[in-house]
């Protein structure tokens, strides 16, 4: 999803550093790794998930991914904090199942009847919440450490290839140790990012990030073994802006779709199908990801971006029939907004997650979660038409 969420989990593509993968991609992996370390905030472009997946979990998981935010509000939840520590109040679940499929079908015959829209720039924010997995300044100071000595064994041992490979070798593993650690303690980050996207190429794009930013703790003892580590910077709290006109694409899940060439996809059940079969066969990532995962990835890109009546309600056809989605039934947010959680599961038992609001179809917040923990919950404020740059939608 844009850079989409798996971007944000993995500062670097960790399942590509086999050897051979990466001495081919030597100086890619060191760039991406060192640019993109787990707690950074790179500026995110993605584009939403298709809606509905949800795999049967107890109430109290059900509870948890209920947190969002009503769309134009500016009141943000509460940020990520440990599924036992979410209040009763935001996690209320209205006792009546809703199987996943029939929903679905619902949510197609819903937005295929919504009047098709356009406009000159498409607005999103949203409020992402996310564990902080290590500190970015140790982070970005360790890497920078393993590059160094990289070129200095590169120089050293230019005339012993087999040298070179194992410490090449040694040093692709102290990378990914670093890209695997995690923090003694438990803390969370939350901030607001605003996104208008040009649909004329060649226009300014606009993205505004590191707003509103905050800093929480799983529990009282979390947060004093952070000050007895020396209270370092978890995130960067100073807001950013940036414009700039390239053509970005919709995810690194689908490099041949951009916000532009969008509004050409299939609007029939079976065209759509055959059209992601194909999408997903040329994803750089499917063979990590799997079928199930990568629809709810592509799914969550697609109903974030301006896509038509039609093709919102082929996906939720296509989504219907696809095996691992269960619904978790309705469940409360934090201001009151009811919708109905649903969500699947890795084949490494990571479990993806989303929530629907069952009168308009709309994808109301995204997560993933780790043994009952979420890792990263996006919630989408707003989306809509804007005139011009830094206008809201109407």
């Amino acid at each position: 999803m844009t850079d989409h969420l798996f971007a944000q989990l993995k500062p670097a593509e960790l399942d590509e550093m086999t050897e051979e993968a990466h001495r081919r991609r030597r100086s890619a992996d060191l760039a991406r790794a060192f640019q993109i370390p787990r707690s950074a905030h790179p500026p995110r472009t993605r584009f939403r998930i298709p809606f509905l997946l949800v795999a049967g979990t107890a109430a109290a998981g059900v509870a948890a991914a209920a947190v969002i935010v009503v769309a134009g509000s500016r009141t943000a939840p509460p940020a990520i904090t440990p599924t036992a520590t979410l209040p009763t109040a935001q996690t209320a679940i209205v006792a009546k199942p809703v199987d996943a499929r029939s929903f679905l079908l619902a949510a197609a015959a819903t937005a295929v009847r919504e009047p098709a829209t356009s406009g000159r720039y498409w607005y999103v924010r949203e409020r992402t919440y996310q564990k902080v997995h290590v500190v970015p300044s140790e982070y970005m100071a360790a890497m920078e450490a393993l590059i160094a000595e990289e070129k200095r064994k590169e120089k050293e041992l230019k005339d012993k290839p087999d040298e070179l490979a194992a410490q090449r070798k040694d040093i692709t593993r102290k990378m990914v140790k670093l890209k695997t650690s995690e923090l003694p303690y438990q803390a969370f980050t939350s901030d607001t990012q605003e996104s208008w996207r040009a649909m004329k190429p060649g226009e300014a794009n606009r993205f505004a990030g590191h707003q509103d930013v905050n800093v929480t703790f799983g529990s009282p003892q979390d947060e004093a073994d952070w000050k007895a580590a020396g209270s370092p910077a978890l995130v960067d709290k100073k807001p950013t802006t940036h414009d700039e006109s390239s053509e970005r694409i919709l995810s690194i899940d689908n490099p041949s779709l951009t916000i532009q060439n969008i509004s050409r996809l299939p609007t029939g059940q079976d065209a759509m199908k055959r059209r992601l079969d194909t999408l997903f066969k040329q994803s750089p990532n499917s063979a990590r990801t799997g079928m199930t995962v990568y629809l709810w990835q592509t799914g969550v890109d697609l109903m974030t971006a301006p896509i038509t009546p039609g093709t919102r309600s082929a996906l939720f056809k296509v989504l219907a029939e696809q095996k691992g989605i269960t619904s978790q039934g309705q469940v409360t947010d934090a201001v009151g907004r009811t919708g109905v959680a649903l969500s699947t599961a890795g084949d490494d038992g990571v479990e993806f997650r989303m929530i629907i609001n069952e009168e308009t179809a709309e994808l109301l917040q995204y997560e993933v979660v780790q043994k009952g923990q979420p890792l990263l919950r996006v919630a989408l404020e707003r989306m809509g038409w804007a005139d011009r740059l830094g206008d809201l939608p109407a």
